[in-house]
């Protein structure tokens, strides 16, 4: 092989390298965002967000963007939680007389209606952490501008809403850089009760430096004219087509003839007290 046909081989890699990978246009992920939150908060059954977070997962799992890890830490964080406290507050603690008790040990009692309702919330909740974390892991603030003008919301609340998903990586780093001002300054910061004391002025920080941003972002808005609702271009590259305009317009009517065939009885559902009751 010849020297100029190996650097043509590591010029077309190269190019291949940097390729944006292939996605869906962020326009068509809001869409299925909202209409999977839909589906899991307007059908009452388990079934649902059971069925929302095993496609997420998997999304996950095959997504070019998200790494597993990432995500699954950050669902575990904030979803563990609150199963334990659903669980003890619900589960342990129903407040009604006229249930039906699998376990009582004293004042605490295990029953069918305070789990189900237990169930139904965390699982409920964990479809929207977990979405939402799918979506914000992957995107970014020109992608998220771009998505919600393609949908026709105006410039100002587009910029605004991307501009609160870019605060999130910059109280990351202005977290990070304020711990390690203060190991530097002596403190050990890897004990959780100096971190504890060093709380109040991380957190006074942190809200000087948003509304900083937030006051900064704002002279960009009324400068660039986005408040006059102008023409935007899209800030990047977006694969889109007749396939994802079509996607777009059929994933709201089918969620909402799902709804309503829910509510109707059309298409019945068991709810979180029959199938723990089946158990």
């Amino acid at each position: 092989m010849s020297p100029a046909s190996s650097d043509t081989h590591t010029a077309v890699d190269a190019a291949e390298a940097h390729r944006p990978k292939r996605r869906l246009h962020p326009a068509t992920e809001l869409t299925i965002l909202a209409c999977s939150l839909l589906l899991v908060f307007g059908i009452p059954s388990p079934i649902v967000p059971v069925i929302i977070l095993t496609g997420t997962v998997v999304t996950v799992t095959v997504s070019p963007v998200v790494r597993l890890r990432a995500w699954a830490m950050t669902v575990g964080l904030l979803c563990l939680p609150t199963l334990v406290v659903l669980i003890v507050v619900q589960g342990l603690f129903y407040p009604g007389t006229d249930v039906h008790v699998l376990r009582q040990a004293g004042p605490a009692r295990l029953s069918v209606e305070g789990l189900s309702i237990a169930v139904q919330i965390w699982l409920r909740v964990s479809a929207l952490i977990g979405l939402c974390a799918l979506f914000g892991l992957g995107a970014d603030s020109a992608r998220l501008f771009d998505g919600l003008r393609r949908l026709r919301l105006p410039s100002a609340v587009a910029y605004m809403c991307a501009s609160a998903i870019g605060l999130i990586p910059m109280i990351g780093a202005r977290t990070r850089h304020i711990i390690e001002a203060r190991q530097a300054r002596g403190w050990a910061t890897d004990c959780w009760r100096v971190r504890i004391r060093l709380l109040p002025g991380i957190v006074t920080g942190l809200v000087t430096a948003i509304l900083l941003t937030v006051d900064q972002r704002h002279d960009v808005l009324e400068s660039s004219g986005l408040n006059a609702n102008a023409t935007a271009t899209a800030l990047q590259d977006h694969t889109d087509g007749t396939g994802q305009s079509l996607l777009r317009i059929l994933t709201p009517l089918v969620t909402i003839g799902l709804i309503v065939a829910s509510v109707t009885g059309v298409l019945p559902l068991p709810g979180a007290a029959q199938l723990i009751g089946g158990a």
